[in-house]
């Protein structure tokens, strides 16, 4: 049950109160341009953040849209004057990304004070944190001075941008909340690409900042099954449960099958209507002969399903949670968790109105990269909306998808002045009605 505490934090998570939140930390991020400028710093980004917010697929429909909304973009995004779209394009590229994770500092500050995030723990009270790279932006042309390098297979060169991202996750909750980003970029003075291990060297303290208070579990693929990776969560002291794969980590698979031979490895079986769940686990094996150090327990995990319509999934991870029969089900099921970043983060971002592939900008400095943490904080305040906004929650049943969601908001905010989104929610709902009067001009 909820504390008064909670409930009236809580109210600070509501979309209305989110935008307030945003435009203040906005109104605080250091603006460098002239003086006297018509359009602020917090005005560009709101805007950059509106786009998002409300699924324009592009920066020049936002642009062909300001003239009517600028009455509810006032209103509902706290946007005293909108900027043009290569207006916005200019101001944001000139943005760093620190100041961007502090915003969502405070985000993390709001979910633990509303219970949220004791709401996601999981096993011995961790909560999963799944941390995986996503791909948003390539051109064969377009390039400016933080992008990598890839030479294809046809030996044409592509620029790209990519990100890090980590999400809070639990495997029986559908909202996953996206909060911490590190953009997979060229740093200054550096010639050699970025790439995600560098990336996550610098996004590690940084979830040890974000969690301060939360106990910790990062949940990965096999790039992380390396030992200055594993060394650098412990260091932070995040546990672990990271995929592995025999051509990556050839060392402790051909170990696991000695151990095996030798009657060594322990078994159970787990049986439920459709699926039966078979486990092989050890404790305490080296990671690799370069890195015998670092201790790790290993499981192998079989689905089988019973009526033969499904080919069986194998898995295997490495983890430092002790391993035994009554536990090895629930770290499979956080281990599988970590697929949550994939199919309702960055697929849903891609296939469910957010237009996460689509080049909104790429700018000289940094306007790709903050293009896509605006996307990303959007995405975080629509999914804290999907988990604990009744009136969200109504008018997203009465529309059944996402995208019908999307147009009918955009249709409401395009078409009525409004005081706030969830005034466009009950307009969708219908517990809002509005009344036309006709009035005939006999002049």
């Amino acid at each position: 049950m909820q504390t008064n505490r909670e409930k009236k934090a809580m109210e600070s998570l509501k979309i209305d109160a989110l935008h307030k939140y945003l435009a203040s930390e906005f109104n605080k991020f250091a603006d460098n341009r002239d003086d006297n400028l018509s359009i602020t710093m917090q005005d560009a980004l709101m805007s950059g953040y509106a786009v998002f917010s409300l699924k324009d697929k592009s920066l020049l429909q936002f642009n062909n849209e300001r003239p009517n909304r600028a009455e509810n973009l006032k209103t509902v995004y706290k946007v005293n004057k909108a900027p043009s779209d290569s207006a916005m394009r200019v101001i944001l590229d000139e943005v760093k990304n620190e100041p961007i994770n502090e915003v969502y500092l405070g985000l993390v500050k709001k979910l633990r004070s509303g219970g949220i995030l004791k709401g996601y723990s999981y096993m011995n009270g961790y909560v999963l944190v799944s941390v995986d790279g996503v791909h948003h932006y390539s051109s064969e042309t377009v390039k400016c001075e933080h992008c990598l390098e890839w030479t294809k297979s046809n030996g044409v060169k592509e620029y790209r941008h990519s990100m890090l991202s980590a999400a809070v996750v639990h495997p029986n909750k559908k909202e996953v909340l996206a909060i911490a980003h590190e953009p997979i970029v060229n740093q200054d003075g550096k010639e050699k690409n970025d790439c995600e291990r560098n990336a996550a060297k610098r996004l590690i303290p940084r979830l040890k900042e974000l969690f301060a208070k939360e106990k910790v579990a990062v949940v990965e693929d096999a790039l992380g099954a390396n030992g200055p990776h594993i060394r650098a969560l412990k260091k932070e002291g995040f546990r672990f449960i990271i995929g592995v794969k025999p051509d990556g980590n050839k060392y402790l698979f051909d170990l696991f099958e000695r151990l095996d031979n030798q009657g060594k490895v322990n078994g159970c079986q787990i049986e439920e209507k459709r699926f039966i769940h078979q486990f092989r686990y050890v404790n305490d094996l080296p990671l690799n002969s370069d890195n015998r150090d670092v201790r790790v327990n290993f499981l192998e995990y079989r689905q089988v399903d019973k009526t033969g319509k499904q080919k069986d999934k194998c898995f295997t991870w490495i983890t430092d949670f002790y391993l035994t029969k009554r536990r090895v089900y629930k770290v499979m099921r956080g281990g599988r968790a970590r697929w949550k970043i994939e199919n309702e983060t960055f697929n849903t971002l891609k296939n469910q109105g957010y237009n996460f592939e689509h080049n909104y900008g790429h700018g000289k400095k940094n306007l790709c990269s903050v293009l896509a943490l605006l996307m990303m904080l959007a995405f975080l305040v629509d999914q804290i909306q999907q988990g604990w906004n009744e009136l969200f929650q109504t008018a997203w049943r009465k529309n059944q998808t996402r995208i019908a969601l999307w147009e009918k908001v955009r249709q409401k905010f395009n078409e009525y002045a409004v005081a706030s989104m969830e005034m466009i929610y009950k307009l969708i709902i219908g517990s809002l009605k509005v009344r036309y009067e006709i009035y005939e001009d006999s002049g």
